[in-house]
């Protein structure tokens, strides 16, 4: 007749560790599993980051040879402004003179400088057709101001908000976003670490006989998976 107390069997059914082991493992693998998942993230976040990157300074270098392109336009625009100053002195002094034909032509020369002048810088991308009309309307015979800086701002505002356009790149929100995907990898393969120590836990209490040895490992087992499943899903996964 055997002396084996069943009451410790009692306590921890046959089927419940096995059971529990299994679920473990599965639970593990599927952190695993998401992990890699996330991994994959990580690296197209990178790649867009560095994509990002490499549109924002195509926009940037575009921008800043359309503004030395356009400063180029300008001074065609002021040479021609000035030339029309030139026109408006020379019919002052004709009109002095007593040759007001000859001054009337050269003043409608002189408008006719500017506008064509202003047309030219419009089409040309130095200014708006809005800020022709008004300075037409307003100043004709002053030229408007140019800043290099103004117009880098100004034609990188036209690249981002075209229609074709993809908006304005943000480079450091994909670099962050990679970073977080990456601390959430660590946390979940981290969890799957905790939950191989769980298994062996459970391992231990499965195989061995003693009462004692068997609801520590169970306990601590269980305890631990509860604590990092719910953790992992409230937090991590």
């Amino acid at each position: 007749m055997s002396d084996a107390s069943p009451e410790p069997r009692r306590l921890i059914p046959v089927w419940f560790l096995p059971l529990l082991i299994g679920l473990v493992t599965i639970t593990a693998g599927l952190f695993t599993w998401r992990a890699g998942q996330l991994a994959s993230s990580a690296a197209y976040e990178d790649r867009q980051s560095v994509g990002q990157t490499l549109l924002q300074q195509r926009q940037g270098l575009e921008a800043r040879v359309g503004a030395i392109n356009d400063a180029v336009a300008y001074v065609r625009y002021l040479a021609d402004f000035a030339e029309a100053t030139s026109l408006d002195e020379l019919v002052a002094e004709l009109r002095a003179r007593g040759v007001p034909a000859v001054a009337d032509e050269l003043s409608e020369r002189a408008d006719q400088l500017r506008v064509a002048s202003s047309r030219v810088a419009a089409a040309s991308g130095v200014f708006s057709q809005q800020a022709i009309l008004t300075q037409l309307a307003s100043s004709p015979e002053e030229p408007l101001p140019f800043d290099v800086d103004d117009q880098v701002r100004r034609l990188e505002a036209v690249q981002t908000t075209g229609v074709a356009s993809g908006g304005v790149p943000d480079p450091d929100r994909w670099a962050d976003q990679a970073v977080d995907t990456r601390e959430r990898v660590r946390n979940l393969r981290f969890a799957a670490l905790l939950l191989v120590a769980a298994i062996v836990g459970l391992t231990i209490a499965q195989l061995t006989h003693r009462v004692l040895v068997r609801r520590v490992g169970a306990a601590v087992g269980l305890a631990l998976y509860g604590v990092v499943v719910v953790t992992t899903f409230a937090s991590v996964y």
